[in-house]
């Protein structure tokens, strides 16, 4: 399945609840999407800079989204690529984008914002990885609905994040319906997830299994001192000294070959009749995105 030849990937990524993860899901899955070849671009469509600050770039150091969706700059002349982790760039956000409304023609279609980065994008990566706002309502958001191919929502193991994921699957509905006939969502990741609370993990399974059948994730992201160690340093679990042994490093590599399995297998994943993952090693057609 060559990537030259079409647009590149576009996946975003959140939850309609804070705190689930998601900045901390984007550049890992981007990192072990480079580490295995592939070019991937992050855009930081959230003002509270959660990428941004995972990936050490300082805030308000760079020029980015703000500039991306309401001026002509070239995308290419606001990524950031030093220090970042290999095959990934980053279109940085700051504070100011919560104020992106101000500078946006009170005519201006709000779902297309990202079209031009996105056709932008087309040469360079093969995953362009969208890392939301909490508010559906928030104008990087929609933009990101409405341009996404797929959507990959973080979760903690809790009965209280359930609620967030109701309405985002709500959001999908419309979106699919209103917009974005082509939204999938590829699927629901736990994370920060404690392997002791065995019997809270196995409920919030069972719920989202009800919520969203086939759709969760059999990797899980475990609680780990090593995942705020690599947002404080800025850089991610890979990048620290020994880390590509970390089990948390192990865990993202998995959930990535997950990712890129079920988009290689589209047809079959989405009428539920894709096997079980064999683990990344397995050889099987999705390799050919991972190789």
């Amino acid at each position: 399945m060559s990537t030259e030849s079409r647009q590149p990937i576009t996946i975003a990524i959140g939850n309609q609840k804070g705190g689930t993860g998601k900045s901390t899901v984007t550049v890992h899955l981007a990192a072990a999407l480079g580490l295995a070849g592939k070019r991937c671009l992050i855009i930081d469509l959230d003002p509270a800079s959660g990428s941004t600050k995972h990936l050490g770039v300082p805030i308000d150091s760079f020029a980015g989204t703000l500039e991306l969706l309401t001026t002509d700059d070239a995308l290419e002349s606001l990524v950031v690529t030093k220090d970042m982790p290999r095959g990934v760039s980053l279109i940085p956000s700051r504070p100011q984008l919560a104020e992106i409304e101000t500078h946006l023609s009170r005519f201006m279609d709000r779902s297309r914002l990202l079209e031009r980065a996105i056709q932008e994008s087309t040469a360079t990566y093969d995953f362009v990885l969208l890392d939301t706002s909490p508010s559906a309502g928030f104008a990087t958001t929609v933009a990101a609905y409405a341009e996404a191919q797929w959507f990959l929502l973080t979760a903690f193991p809790h009965p209280l994040s359930l609620a967030g994921l109701d309405e985002a699957f709500r959001d999908i509905a419309d979106v699919r319906r209103l917009r974005n006939p082509s939204l999938e969502v590829l699927g629901v990741l736990l994370t920060n997830v404690d392997r002791r609370a065995r019997r809270l993990r196995s409920q919030v399974e069972t719920s989202l299994a009800a919520i969203a059948p086939g759709r969760l994730f059999q990797t899980v992201i475990s609680q780990a001192v090593a995942i705020p160690e690599s947002s404080g340093r800025g850089c991610t679990v890979f990048q620290l000294p020994g880390g590509d042994h970390l089990p948390s490093a192990e865990q993202f590599l998995d959930f990535a070959w997950e990712v890129t399995h079920r988009i290689a297998h589209r047809d079959e994943f989405l009428s539920g009749t894709l096997p079980p993952r064999l683990g990344r090693d397995a050889p099987t057609d999705s390799t050919r995105l991972v190789a």
